[in-house]
């Protein structure tokens, strides 16, 4: 049983041309429209023949780097047992680079050296692989290479054009046949701008029987890079923002608690004070009627005790208020006497409770608080 070697029957060489196919028993098949004494073929290894294969594909993946790797697979319809144990024995000379006949990468080196000297561009043909395999009743080949500076950079992409060519600005891919196809991938974050070939999943895809009129021309222009989606996990943005907003709350209270504790600065003399001297208490008509009130009570209570309010702590002064009260007071009037704002009474409050300075209780809708050692 004879294997066949189906890569020069893939490709019309030189214009339009395809080289005489030779079989191993000697004879010769030329395709229609061979080639001709001014339009020369190249010439090919022998070919031994099984049968037609079922598909014969060209597979481009190019690298927006410069190089492409290739991958050329020929299928075969295994329908006898003989015949796959042919296409098993030859598949394992295949693999280890022992078969006399069939895809070889020498071939396609011979195209890139015409391709170098067409561009002036160096190119090559490197790291090769064979594969054979039988599935199904079906035995495929594949032959993978990687051909070196296959396409040309653009501003904006790149464009595979001249890797095609040959002197003359001729193409050795100028045709394929039935049942044989070429597939050019498109890269990732890249996309085609400008081929007469059509499109599937984003790649050029030509389906044989096809004739090149031009060289395959194919140009790429990389597309707009999208971020990557954020990792999931803890909301970190909502997470500081409520810690912002709780220090800001937590400060704004500091600041009003210290402002309470500080007595106001005393007004400077000018004009417009009147010629009063710094430390001059404002005039009895401009205080309000109740601050006003509360304040000269508390007073009046110091001095009745002999006691400085300006040396005494909020805790003391407190104390001292409760004691002059009988041992307790509502917590409204305890506001009313300092003249001090209700959160701050009820914060220190609050603090004294916990330290067993006073008591609080609870009467209606107002706390009653009082010394330790007197019963509410």
């Amino acid at each position: 049983m004879r294997i066949a070697a189906t890569l020069l029957a893939l490709l019309v060489l030189c214009s339009g041309t395809i080289p005489a196919v030779a079989f191993a028993d000697g004879g010769t098949e030329s395709a229609p429209g061979a080639a001709t004494a001014d339009r020369p073929a190249l010439v090919g290894p022998p070919l031994a023949r099984i049968d037609d294969p079922e598909v014969t594909e060209l597979y481009v993946a190019p690298d927006p780097e410069g190089n492409a790797r290739w991958t050329v697979s020929v299928r075969y319809n295994l329908s006898t047992a003989p015949d796959r144990a042919a296409f098993e024995a030859y598949g394992r000379e295949f693999e280890a680079g022992d078969a006399d006949v069939g895809l070889d990468a020498a071939f396609f080196r011979t195209l890139a050296d015409a391709a170098s000297r067409e561009t002036g561009r160096e190119m090559t043909i490197r790291n090769e692989s064979r594969s054979s395999t039988v599935r199904n009743g079906t035995g495929v080949l594949n032959l993978s290479f990687t051909w070196t500076n296959f396409v040309t950079d653009t501003d904006a992409g790149f464009v595979i054009r001249d890797a095609v060519l040959m002197p003359g600005n001729r193409t050795w891919l100028a045709s394929i046949g039935p049942s044989q196809r070429l597939v050019v991938e498109t890269p990732e974050g890249y996309q085609v701008t400008d081929t007469r070939f059509g499109l599937d999943n984003g790649s050029v895809v030509v389906e044989g029987p096809h004739t090149f009129r031009e060289p395959l021309s194919i140009s790429y222009q990389q597309t707009a890079v999208e971020e990557p989606e954020p990792d999931s996990g803890p909301p970190w943005s909502l997470i500081g923002g409520a810690l912002l907003l709780g220090l800001l709350v937590v400060a704004v209270a500091y600041v009003r608690l210290r402002g309470d504790d500080e007595a106001p600065s005393p007004p400077a003399t000018g004009p417009d004070t009147g010629g009063e001297p710094p430390g001059a208490p404002p005039p009895a008509e401009e205080a309000s009627g109740e601050d006003a009130g509360a304040a000269d009570d508390a007073a009046d209570e110091a001095d009745d005790a002999g006691i400085d309010p300006a040396l005494l702590s909020d805790e003391e002064r407190v104390e001292h208020l409760l004691d002059q009260n009988g041992g307790r007071m509502k917590q409204a009037r305890i506001v009313k006497e300092t003249g001090w704002s209700d959160a701050k009474v009820s914060q220190l409050l609050s603090t004294m409770a916990d330290e067993g300075r006073v008591e609080k209780l609870r009467l209606g809708r107002e706390n009653l608080i009082s010394l330790p050692d007197e019963e509410p």
